[in-house]
């Protein structure tokens, strides 16, 4: 006798015959970076691991994966602790849209990539995502300096007629403006980001740096690569 398969064990036996308990929150991974959070059911609704759904999330309204029931310790380890709404499953209609709102995301990337240049902006656009609902853009970004995001974020906004999101996925800590280095006695590290130990003017293999130029190179072969393996691009 087969119990009915869903996301996770959620059949319970008594006396031999299975039911199903009543799952009141779902956890799902959504975005292109995987990010995952806690979504409870507009109705009821039984959901597989693997399935697609419709959700709306702290970012509008977007396509997600079903991974298993959330319990009560899932929170803790939540970055985002708000709970969202799972609509439905996906059906034709809704993957139909998603690859339009791919269309979409390309064309807002490759906008995206020569408004930076334009404007000489200090960071490499990595991504776009266009979410379900065609209202609400993700420009995931890696930044080295403080830039005045108004203007390029209005640009785009106004141009594609979407909410636009920027996501800085740059997580360097901060240092003190005379701070130069990494602190070590053999690190060679200036001003300008080279290296005075080797010379090269490049970054510095003691702590770690690099210049932007270096940064930009890494990230644009990262996504080349993912896109030639027909891949989503996840950085």
């Amino acid at each position: 006798m087969s119990t009915i398969a869903t996301c996770a064990n959620t059949s319970v036996w008594n006396n031999h015959r299975p039911f199903m308990q009543e799952i009141t929150e779902y956890l799902l991974s959504y975005g292109t970076l995987g990010d995952f959070g806690r979504f409870r059911p507009m109705r009821p609704l039984v959901c597989r691991r693997g399935d697609l759904a419709v959700v709306q999330s702290h970012r509008g309204m977007e396509l997600a994966t079903v991974l298993c029931p959330a319990s009560t310790g899932h929170a803790a380890f939540l970055p985002n602790t708000s709970v969202g709404q799972l609509l439905r499953l996906a059906g034709p209609y809704d993957e139909e849209t998603a690859a339009h709102a791919r269309e979409r995301g390309r064309s807002l990337y490759e906008r995206a990539r020569g408004l930076s240049a334009e404007q000489n902006l200090p960071l490499e656009v990595i991504d776009v995502e266009v979410l379900l609902d065609n209202q609400h853009a993700v420009v995931q970004y890696l930044g080295w300096d403080t830039f005045d995001a108004p203007p390029f974020v209005s640009k785009l906004s106004t141009e594609f007629e979407v909410h636009i999101t920027l996501q800085n996925l740059a997580s360097a800590p901060q240092r003190e403006e005379t701070e130069h280095g990494c602190g070590r006695p053999d690190c060679g590290r200036t001003e300008g980001g080279g290296c005075s130990t080797c010379g090269t003017g490049g970054g510095c293999s003691t702590c770690g740096t690099s210049k932007p130029e270096d940064v930009q190179a890494h990230f644009a072969a990262l996504r080349a690569q993912m896109e030639q393996a027909h891949r989503m691009p996840l950085i």
